[in-house]
């Protein structure tokens, strides 16, 4: 058994652990204009916590994580769905929902920087030729806008994944337990919210919990189309750190955001565990 641990176990130590407690150990460190470290405890963690920017960071990615979730669960529980029932072009449908997949963040994120351009771009100057213009706010420009654009973005590329991992969920589905139900009168919507949906909840608790954790992560996104603007409303605890240890030179504090951030996480995905655990159905 330890010889199949053992790269595993190497790598987690290598890219994780060893990252993480050198982390830990600059976060209780202050350094000088000239790089001279020096050892000051918990100061650090103070001084991040009663940062009112850095919290108002973190309310912006649980926000971030909320409206992306709304915008990426429904359409692709929709889709999932459609594509279990085999679809007439099927493979088309196929094509056009995983082709973003591959792209990479920053041509993403660029794109759609160019599409929401206000005089440049695709959407305002298509509402304003046809005398609607007033309706639409410059979407990356405006801070009630700006956090939910970089949401949508982020979950016109990664949607296919979600698809692929709820579609191979409904494959799952015993055609058995779905012929009973037929033939007990359910229609094809009572099939999908009293049965595939409740088989389907720990695979759901499992893709709620990532979709979290990865809104966090979403720092190329803002610092690429927004760089946490206008007026830091679409900043996340990612973008505060960047530019706390790359403008400021303040890497100790940098390492205590981010260690609070690991810890938030952490925290966040046990007590989601805890609320969405439900009694699991075997099939």
């Amino acid at each position: 058994m330890i010889p199949f641990l053992l790269p595993a176990s190497l790598l987690l130590t290598v890219f994780f652990l060893y990252p993480l407690a050198r982390t830990v150990e600059l976060s209780t460190q202050e350094f000088s204009r000239t790089g001279r470290a020096s050892f000051v405890g918990m100061a650090q963690y103070a001084d991040v916590i009663g940062d009112e920017r850095f919290l108002q960071s973190l309310g912006h990615a649980v926000l971030l994580a909320m409206v992306g979730g709304l915008m990426l669960f429904p359409p692709a529980i929709a889709i999932a769905w459609a594509f279990n029932q085999r679809l007439h072009g099927e493979r088309v449908f196929r094509f056009l929902i995983f082709a973003p997949v591959v792209l990479s963040v920053a041509v993403v994120a660029l794109m759609w920087k160019f599409i929401f351009h206000p005089t440049l771009g695709l959407i305002n100057p298509a509402f304003a030729s046809i005398g609607f213009g007033d309706l639409i706010p410059i979407l990356l420009g405006d801070p009630r806008t700006a956090l939910p654009a970089i949401a949508l973005v982020a979950v016109w590329h990664g949607i296919g994944i979600w698809i692929l991992l709820i579609s191979a969920g409904f494959s799952r589905m015993p055609a058995d337990v779905l012929e009973a139900g037929r033939l007990d009168g359910a229609g094809e919507w009572k099939l999908f919210t009293r049965i595939m949906l409740p088989m389907m909840s720990d695979l759901f608790r499992t893709l709620i919990i990532l979709w979290v954790v990865q809104s966090l992560q979403a720092f190329a996104f803002v610092y690429i189309m927004t760089d946490g603007g206008p007026y830091f409303s679409s900043d996340i605890p990612a973008t505060v750190m960047y530019r706390t240890a790359f403008d400021t030179g303040d890497f100790g504090s940098a390492a205590a955001m981010g260690v609070i951030v690991v810890v938030l996480l952490m925290a966040a995905a046990l007590v989601l565990n805890k609320l969405l655990k439900r009694d699991s159905i075997e099939y």
